[in-house]
């Protein structure tokens, strides 16, 4: 398994914790049973359990730049790509951010319609510009 299909593994197991946030741990043992990651397993787990425990954190950036839009009424697939990408720019050092905005707004291309594309790019846009003010 490539890096592209661990994020996109990573997406979807983010995409079912939306709904299932008090079984992500058996939601992760079904995949990891299912699916043979290989070299990527630590990749998965670091961003699913990365995501998981710094959710308040990481929702918080996303809800300062969404202006005039609650992230309550993002949909599960636009939220979950945002929460990799930001939670991959926080945390992850060897991952450009580019990379991480280029390949969210590509999940959300594929699962997701049109007007989410847009506002997920805008998005991941300011939390890029604002993360490398910081570093």
């Amino acid at each position: 398994m490539n890096r592209r299909e661990a994020r996109k593994q990573a997406f979807l197991l983010l995409f079912q914790y939306y709904f299932q946030p008090e079984d992500i741990q058996r939601l992760k043992d079904d995949f990891f049973e299912e699916n043979k990651p290989g070299n990527q397993r630590e990749y998965i787990e670091k961003v699913v359990n990365g995501v998981v425990e710094n959710c308040a954190e990481i929702d918080a950036r996303l809800d300062e730049r969404s202006k005039d839009w609650s992230i309550d009424r993002l949909s599960p697939v636009c939220l979950a790509a945002l929460r990799l990408a930001v939670f991959e720019m926080l945390y992850i050092d060897d991952i450009p951010y580019v990379v991480s905005v280029n390949e969210a707004v590509a999940l959300v291309k594929e699962y997701d319609d049109e007007k989410a594309v847009a506002f997920a790019n805008g998005i991941l846009g300011g939390v890029q510009k604002a993360v490398e003010d910081v570093k």
